[in-house]
């Protein structure tokens, strides 16, 4: 089983950001949407403009910590640097038996697998919807495709990024 990881919106733009994943053989899907707001205030409290592969990789973290049986071969996408969000994903399951098994690859890899040079992503459209309709009221999101939503606090996302920080003082 494939699941691809994307996002809508980079996270350098001024506008709220959609993560989303997608199993391919099922079409589940979940995602997160971190706000504008919340990413002005993450820039402003710990700089996170000078690291988005690990703000990148703390959402994916929360987004498949439940799910680790549903695929076995995680896609990310080429939105951040793929080794620095490998290295941080693996930091932050460190240690998780069933995250260690799983194939993770980059979109540019599936792209040779598969012989096709314009493969898009299959979070793409996904990442999307959430990043428009997520904070819409739930009886205007629940037209359409149904949104599975996790919430994410600043608080969630400072102790995973201060969890990656004490990882890399501790190797220097």
């Amino acid at each position: 089983m494939w699941q691809t990881q994307d996002t809508s919106c980079k996270f350098y733009e001024k506008k709220d950001t959609g993560i989303a994943y997608k199993i391919v053989n099922n079409g589940e899907h979940k995602g997160i949407i971190l706000s504008n707001k919340l990413k002005r205030e993450l820039d402003y409290k710990i700089n996170t403009h000078k690291n988005y592969a690990k703000l990148y990789a703390i959402c994916i973290f929360y987004l498949i910590k439940d799910n680790l049986d549903d695929f076995d071969i995680l896609v990310i996408c080429g939105d951040e640097h793929f080794n620095k969000v490998r290295k941080n994903l693996d930091i932050l399951f460190y240690g998780n038996k069933q995250y260690q098994i799983k194939e993770i690859i980059s979109i540019g890899e599936l792209r040779n697998i598969t012989g096709n040079n314009k493969l898009k992503s299959y979070a793409d459209n996904i990442s999307n919807i959430y990043r428009k309709k997520g904070f819409k009221s739930l009886q205007r999101r629940q037209k359409g495709i149904k949104l599975n939503i996790i919430s994410l606090s600043y608080n969630l996302l400072i102790n995973r990024w201060c969890i990656l920080e004490d990882e890399v003082k501790s190797k220097m």
